[in-house]
């Protein structure tokens, strides 16, 4: 009777499709393509199978491919940074298409933060699209300010020490506890964190400025969100006065999202 049953052959080409994404931390179409032989159509189809099935998404940065970070079997565990990004996105995706200007997501990871999704591809205005999984400096940093401002003591102070042995230029200033105590409590009073200016850069000779503020679940902080913009294009006090609940919003919005299991 069993040998006599058909199989399902879309199913089938859906689980290809699934086992080439557990392969590879992110797949493009065309690497999808390549590894399972199917058509870019039928890849398309198969793939907006999975994101509304719950088993795999596209993220905004990259456009790439990845696993869902519900989905824990096969021997593959993908960690709390999956779940934040992905319950992020959606949240960095709705912001951007609201303010046009792009936000980026990150949690700190040794010694700097990482980011770990963001929306630049979808905003009209010309910026560094190349963001998922770029460092940036603590204390140089909206998000690295802002992570720090609102952590807790006992992380704040481990983190700063790190920066202090640190040979890299941009942690220099971590050395200086009475500046950068100061500048966190100022952080901590207006709610939000800014970058240093000349930071960073967006269009040739300009460079970007951006407020940031935390992700928290209760006490923890899990990452920060900014919002993000070409340096000069709008004061820094109208963005704040425009944007900044916005800001907050999304940014208690993601924390909601996340699982208290899967936050770091």
């Amino acid at each position: 009777m069993a040998d006599s049953v058909k199989s399902v052959r879309a199913l089938a080409r859906g689980l290809e499709v699934f086992k080439a994404l557990q392969q590879q931390p992110a797949a493009s179409l065309q690497d999808l393509h390549r590894d399972t032989g199917l058509s870019k159509p039928t890849l398309l189809r198969i793939l907006k199978t999975l994101e509304e099935g719950g088993m795999a998404r596209r993220s905004l940065g990259d456009g790439r491919y990845r696993v869902s970070a519900n989905v824990r079997f096969f021997g593959r565990d993908l960690g709390e940074h999956d779940a934040i990004a992905e319950q992020a996105a959606p949240e960095l995706d709705r912001l951007c298409r609201e303010l046009l200007w792009p936000s980026d997501i990150a949690v700190y990871k040794d010694g700097a933060m990482e980011i770990l999704e963001t929306s630049r591809p979808q905003t009209p205005f010309l910026v560094n699209r190349g963001r998922m999984g770029y460092r940036v400096h603590m204390l140089m940093s909206a998000v690295g300010c802002a992570y720090l401002a609102f952590c807790s003591a006992g992380e704040r102070e481990e983190i700063l020490a790190r920066l202090r042995h640190s040979d890299d230029p941009y942690d220099r200033k971590a050395r200086n506890r009475a500046a950068v105590a100061a500048k966190l409590a100022e952080c901590r009073r207006r709610g939000y964190a800014t970058r240093e200016p000349g930071y960073g850069w967006w269009l040739p000779g300009r460079g970007a400025e951006a407020i940031a503020v935390p992700v928290r679940q209760g006490r923890r902080v899990l990452a920060a969100i900014n919002l993000t913009w070409v340096a000069g294009a709008v004061p820094l006090e109208q963005i704040v006065a425009a944007h900044l609940s916005r800001l907050q919003a999304a940014a208690a919005a993601i924390a909601a999202r996340i699982p208290q299991s899967a936050a770091p």
